[in-house]
């Protein structure tokens, strides 16, 4: 498998981009943690709650999800079912892969097309998250969805092409791919956080 600069100048970029973006995913998370935080306490303890704050938490968790997806893709923490697929002989392994991976962009194109006409609706339309007089508009939360698929789609597109021209060790990111010649029969553990890089004592 070549390892082509441009190839991996291109798996790098990608992969911060994912990275930058799944930071706004974490920022949502901390947000929703203070959210629920507050609310509790200025209920339990001034009997006075966030104004909207269940419709600003349940609004919140669609960054959290959505913006997270392509770095997730990128990342391989996506779950793959290991004791049943390396089982596989290697062609068809590979063939199951770009097959989910071709699967997975053409989805997530599909519903980034979906969720844009949708977030369009709801500007049209002036959405809000509830009745109330102090409701928000709610279409920067469906653009956060499109946003979210479209990561995900050019996340499924480039792993296309990635397991197809880089070597598991070169690929940007934390989990790594080790490959059989590195791995010490009874110490997976020990093998799966060393350096696929380096040479592991037999």
């Amino acid at each position: 498998m070549k390892n082509s600069k441009w190839a991996l100048t291109v798996d790098k970029i990608v992969f911060k981009i994912m990275l930058f973006v799944s930071y706004f995913a974490a920022a949502a998370l901390f947000i929703v943690a203070i959210l629920c935080t507050t609310d509790s306490l200025g209920g339990t303890i001034f009997s006075k709650n966030v104004p909207n704050g269940t419709d600003w938490v349940s609004y919140l968790n669609i960054p959290v999800v959505f913006l997270a997806m392509g770095f997730i893709q990128v990342e391989r923490g996506n779950t793959v079912v290991d004791l049943l697929s390396e089982k596989f002989p290697k062609w068809l392994q590979t063939v199951l892969k770009t097959f989910g991976n071709v699967l997975g962009a053409g989805i997530c194109g599909y519903l980034t097309y979906c969720e844009f006409n949708l977030t369009l609706n709801k500007i049209a339309t002036h959405a809000t998250s509830s009745s109330a007089g102090n409701a928000f508009l709610v279409w920067p939360f469906t653009l956060l969805v499109t946003l979210g698929y479209f990561f995900a789609a050019l996340a499924f597109f480039w792993c296309i092409f990635r397991d197809l021209i880089i070597s598991p060790d070169k690929r940007c990111g934390a989990m790594m791919n080790i490959p059989e010649e590195h791995k010490v029969p009874g110490n997976e553990i020990i093998a799966a956080v060393a350096d696929p890089r380096k040479e592991v004592a037999k």
